[in-house]
């Protein structure tokens, strides 16, 4: 039986990182780069506003986690119906941005040996509702582009869509022809901060409903 519960620093930590080690292949056969956790599993959400991991747990074995944060966003701009004060009909129609408040879904992993058993899509709903419950009206993934499985639970089973697929340059620069935009800043990574890229990623993004 699977039971999917928040994660537990105190004993959960070395399940956890066996798992990452465990997936450092990519769907392909080839090496995919990940987030080097430096001994701290919830590093890429813990200074978000919001943030919660979750693992799957088959007896007393990890075999399966995500994460999820979630920040308040502009989504654009209104025009303010606020007519206290104003002088003209300018000071009337002074646009004003529109928040929201975005989810985002960041590592989820499940152990090779307990793939196509559901555990996936169980971690993306119980993220998925804590979400709900706080508040947050969109959801975001980023997937590998030739990472099949993850794309299909997404946009399949849970109703993502894909919106962007960026190209994220690894050094050298020059060996990748990719056309750059006058508009597009480049900027350097340091060897650190170059773990955290991915050489082709897919965004997806999904609106919450209710929840039941």
């Amino acid at each position: 039986m699977i039971v999917v519960r928040e994660f537990d620093p105190r004993k959960d930590g070395v399940g956890v990182e066996e798992v990452e080690r465990r997936c450092e292949v990519g769907p392909s056969g080839k090496l995919s780069l990940f987030t080097d956790l430096l001994g701290d599993p919830i590093c890429r959400v813990r200074n978000s506003p919001a943030f919660l991991m979750l693992v799957a747990e088959m007896g007393e074995e990890i075999v399966g986690m995500i994460r999820g944060c979630i920040k308040t966003v502009t989504c654009g701009k209104k025009l303010s119906r606020n007519v206290k004060n104003h002088s003209s009909y300018n000071d009337l129609a002074k646009p004003v941005p529109v928040y929201t408040k975005a989810a985002y879904i960041l590592g989820l992993r499940v152990s090779p040996s307990h793939r196509r058993m559901g555990i996936g899509l169980k971690l993306v709903h119980q993220m998925e509702d804590w979400f709900r419950q706080n508040g947050a009206e969109y959801s975001y993934i980023a997937t590998e582009n030739d990472n099949n499985a993850s794309v299909n639970l997404f946009t399949d089973k849970c109703g993502y869509s894909k919106f962007r697929t960026p190209s994220i340059l690894v050094n050298p620069v020059f060996a990748h022809r990719v056309p750059v935009s006058n508009r597009v800043a480049i900027i350097k990574l340091t060897p650190v901060r170059r773990r955290d890229s991915v050489p082709t990623a897919v965004l997806h993004h999904r609106v919450l409903p209710p929840g039941h």
